[in-house]
């Protein structure tokens, strides 16, 4: 968590009146610390005490209700006032060679962080230095400097001149390589980052953000451990092993010059010599890029109309594309756009993308020119970028091996009719987004990406049978755009002139609904309401077909407890009428993201092949196909708890907003993965919430119970080990055990009965005596404030220790835990617990077991001093009938000496019992707050 000076802090609470002496426990709120932990640094006597200090506080903030939610709601306005006054680290990204790209993506993509902004230069810093007058000015606003390099490229002049000059503009500046050892002697004084070391990016990511160094450690984590960034890391090393000598990129000019040697104005013309070598040389560039294994190939963008047009003339091509208009493509109202139209198969589609009613009404003369030769469909920008945002085919390991960006606007897909071959073009995002950009269109023949961009247009042009913000401009013959058709005046009332759909929501106003959602979930009472509430909001923000919840039951297997969404026939689908639905950890797509990690938790999983994950179960794969039509892309978030991960939430297939339908190429983007992730958290939160206030009613019950039984036996230690295993615990059996007369552990109870799928065969309740067995090691405690329990989180493991071993393997349990019940510094039982997954029997439990343990103790000791007490006066009911009935007969020795009898018994029984022990203590039922079962 932050950390933050006490001055820093009065500075952002100065509007609520904060005294100074408030301040230190506020700063420990800033830094995470529970009240366990104030109490002790702040040297007060109790958590109460902590609760005390903190309820001014929470008025001042005007922070209502009760419980733990209110320190979590106090945390959240200080940390985002802490990180408002900071600010954002501004870093600035140059790079060198495709694997420099490669890892400056990677870079882009790890400093997607609250607290970075990012900047990355567009060209390659060794091509030329025009980059460096482009963005003198703009150096001043950032704080840090990184360049992406590699072995090749460190010993270059110009990489070189550009680090020199870079290196006084920022703070600190940063080389990258993909690994440590191979850079240059020269680049020996500044700091490197390994950007294949976990290690390495955490570092640079503490140094740039400071904090807990832990936070930086789990941020990287969380970003490398994306399929994407190990995608990326094998390019990398793709790339530095397919590296063209420098020799073969100078085959062609060698060619040319020996071509041109007789040529007497190359020869003696320097200039125009310098011409025609200049030509050679940028091709033998693109012919580099190209390779020999590479399936990319990069031209020029101002030479892309021309080419276009040479394909559609002599091999007939038929083009599917989409033309962003005033975008990159700023050639369809000039004479390359009309010969391209002109030349174009009849077969070809165009879908013309306008920004405006006033672009649109500018265009005409041209789209009507090319719809009278081809198909052409015309949209708006708030109808299609929002569809073209929703698949994130770039954000997903694809069989894509190179370092280019795939197109998310705007591509072309071309192909022979004669051969069937087929290309898809593009160009790079950044042509969009900066336009001194060094400008190319890209061609591969990759054949699974263009099927999938080929579906995807093909999905947004049948909009246009429903007349749903896409429309065909229909011309009869190719004289016929020479008059506008009566339909346009249909076409611009429907794509400008209507109300505009809701826009795209910013970052702090995604931020809000969270926030709203999460204070929606807590003010529900039950489990049911929290994710029904959920999976509602999930739908209707991610547009997925559905959206489920699996919650860890005591069987140890992920169970369905909750599912929205429609069918192929767009009927609503409901938990009760769909198969049932459970997965052991690990199992199938769903268990994935509950295996746990480094940290102890699960983390997520999403994919948009779901049909072709090789671990998904086929019964799942049938039955959801089934339903749902077809099965595509999916998400599985963790929903974590205090101490473990206990369920998971996952949504399945992007549909159309408009027709319902789901949508095959669509996937989920990695910004809905965060924010799926954020709502988990808040319903895991929340969930937890409830559990813990089931848990606490669990134990105030029971300890109200005890104290109005106090004699039947029998039904109070059945009632405990029935409550032991309910449905708000993690366990399976229960089994209590008292000490008796002997000294020995029976057993008096054990839980659930012949009823449930537990087999007792086998199963042997003999005594147990000090040392005997797991259980018998329990007698063994001796401190009441600190007893001592046995543990076994694995009972594989340690299976030959178990008594009852034929037992435990027949009911497959596989974690065990035994404590003790101690009252007075005495064990007078035990109580004994299995459960059908691993369980850790983290400190929460063990704290609320040992609270359930002490008032079953104390239940027990009660019931001992009430045997102890009927045992004394039976004691002195039997010395009075002892006694004449008239003493008056007796002489004075005779009544002394019965008096003395009378006294010595009346001190045996004052030995024997204390009269402080014959109450309660009254703590002992005292309800703590720190123990929960999560």
């Amino acid at each position: 968590m932050s950390q933050i000076s006490l001055e820093a802090l009065k500075g952002l609470v100065e509007e609520e009146g904060v005294s100074d002496a408030e301040l230190p426990i506020l700063s420990l709120v800033v830094e995470g610390k529970p009240p366990a932990e104030m109490k002790a640094i702040l040297g007060l006597r109790s958590e109460n005490a902590v609760q005390k200090k903190l309820a001014p506080i929470y008025a001042k903030f005007r922070i209502a209700g009760a419980g733990p939610g209110k320190l979590a709601k106090l945390q959240k306005i200080l940390l985002d006032r802490l990180q408002s006054s900071q600010g954002k680290r501004k870093v600035f990204i140059a790079w060198v060679g495709q694997v420099g790209k490669l890892q400056a993506d990677g870079m882009r993509d790890l400093f997607k962080h609250p607290q970075i902004e990012t900047f990355i230069l567009d060209q390659d810093i060794s091509l030329n230095s025009l980059w460096i007058q482009e963005i003198e000015a703009l150096l001043e606003s950032f704080d840090y400097g990184i360049i992406c390099s590699s072995k090749e490229s460190s010993e270059n002049p110009p990489v070189n001149f550009a680090i020199g000059f870079l290196a006084g503009r920022f703070q600190k500046l940063w080389i990258a390589y993909p690994q440590r050892e191979e850079f240059s002697k020269f680049l020996f004084r500044f700091p490197v980052i390994d950007t294949g070391s976990e290690e390495s990016l955490a570092d640079l990511l503490h140094q740039i953000i400071g904090g807990e160094v832990q936070d930086s450690k789990e941020w990287v984590l969380f970003k490398t451990s994306n399929p994407v960034w190990k995608e990326r890391l094998h390019q990398i090393n793709q790339q530095r092993s397919d590296q063209i000598r420098p020799q073969e990129s100078e085959f062609i000019i060698d060619l040319a010059k020996r071509t041109l040697s007789q040529n007497p104005h190359f020869l003696r013309n320097t200039t125009f010599q310098n011409l025609v070598i200049k030509f050679l040389s940028d091709a033998s560039t693109y012919v580099q890029n190209l390779g020999v294994n590479s399936s990319v190939f990069s031209i020029p963008l101002e030479l892309y109309p021309r080419y276009l047009t040479v394909l559609q003339k002599e091999f007939r091509i038929c083009v599917k594309a989409v033309a962003i208009v005033d975008s990159v493509e700023r050639f369809w109202s000039n004479d390359e756009g009309d010969e391209i139209g002109e030349t174009a198969n009849k077969e070809s589609e165009r879908l013309f993308v306008f920004r405006s009613e006033k672009d649109f009404n500018a265009s005409l003369n041209f789209l009507l020119m090319h719809a009278s030769h081809y198909k052409v469909f015309v949209t708006t920008r708030k109808n299609y970028i929002p569809y073209a945002e929703e698949y994130s085919l770039r954000d997903r390991p694809t069989k894509w091996k190179e370092d280019f960006s795939l197109p998310t606007k705007e591509f072309a897909i071309i192909e022979d009719p004669a051969t069937k071959h087929q290309l898809i073009a593009w160009y790079d995002e950044d042509n969009i987004k900066d336009r001194r950009s060094r400008r190319l269109v890209h061609f591969s023949p990759v054949a699974g990406e263009i099927f999938q961009y080929k579906e995807v247009l093909s999905n947004f042009l049948e909009r246009a049978k429903q007349s749903q913000g896409v429309f065909q401009i229909n011309v009869k013959d190719k004289l016929g755009y020479q008059t506008v058709p009566e339909e346009i005046e249909i076409i611009r009332e429907e794509l400008f002139r209507k109300i505009s759909q809701e826009p795209s929501k910013t970052p702090g106003e995604i931020l809000q609904d969270l926030q709203h959602l999460r204070n929606e979930l807590m003010v529900l009472e039950s489990k049911e309401e929290v994710i029904q509430k959920a999976l509602e909001v999930i739908l209707n923000r991610l547009r997925a077909q559905t959206a489920s919840i699996f919650l860890f039951s005591k069987d140890g297997r992920l169970h369905r407890v909750g599912i929205k969404g429609i069918d192929v026939n767009r009927k609503p689908i409901e938990n009760t009428d769909f198969f049932v639905e459970s997965y052991a950890p690990g199992e199938s797509f769903t268990g994935k993201a509950i295996l746990p990690g480094k940290d102890g938790f699960g983390k997520p999983w999403w994919t948009n092949n779901l049909s072709g994950e090789a671990s998904l179960f086929e019964t799942s794969k049938r039955e959801y196909k089934k339903r749902l039509g077809t099965i595509n892309s999916a998400i599985a978030v963790p929903l974590n708890g205090q101490n473990k991960t206990y369920g998971v939430l996952e949504v399945i297939n992007k549909i159309d907003p408009i027709t319902k339908r789901a949508l095959p190429s669509h996937g989920f983007l990695q910004d809905e993965v965060y924010w799926l992730s954020a709502v988990s958290s808040s319903v895991a939160y929340t969930l937890s919430s409830l559990r813990r206030k089931r848990q606490n009613k669990l134990f105030a019950d029971l300890s109200k119970y005890l104290l109005s039984n106090s004699f039947d036996q029998e039904s109070v230690y059945k009632e405990v080990t029935w409550r032991l295993i309910s449905e708000d615990t993690s366990f399976k059996v229960c089994i209590l055990r008292i000490k008796d007369e002997t000294g020995a552990l029976e057993v008096v109870a054990k839980s659930p009965g012949d009823g449930d799928s537990i087999t007792w065969e086998n199963r042997r309740d003999d005594k147990r005596h000090p040392g005997d067995g797991l259980v018998g090691q329990i007698l063994q405690s001796v401190d009441e404030n600190n007893p001592s329990y046995v543990i076994v989180p694995k009972i594989d493991e340690q299976i030959d220790e178990f008594r009852n071993k034929d037992w435990v393997l027949a009911n497959q349990f596989k974690s065990f835990g035994c404590f003790p019940l101690m009252y007075k510094s005495e064990v007078v039982g035990s109580i004994s617990l299995y459960t059908a997954y691993e369980y850790d029997f983290h400190r929460g439990c063990k704290d609320f077991l040992n609270r359930v343990a002490s008032l079953v103790a104390a239940f027990v000791g009660r019931v001992k001093e009430e045997k102890l007490k009927d045992r004394v006066r039976k004691l002195l009911d039997q010395q009075l009938a002892a006694l004449p009935p008239d003493l008056s007969k007796l002489n004075q020795n005779e009544l002394l000496e019965k008096l003395s009898v009378c006294q010595e018994q009346q001190g045996m029984v004052r030995r024997q019992l204390d009269p402080a022990d014959l109450q309660p203590k009254s703590n002992t039922y005292a309800t703590s707050q720190n123990g929960y079962l999560d």
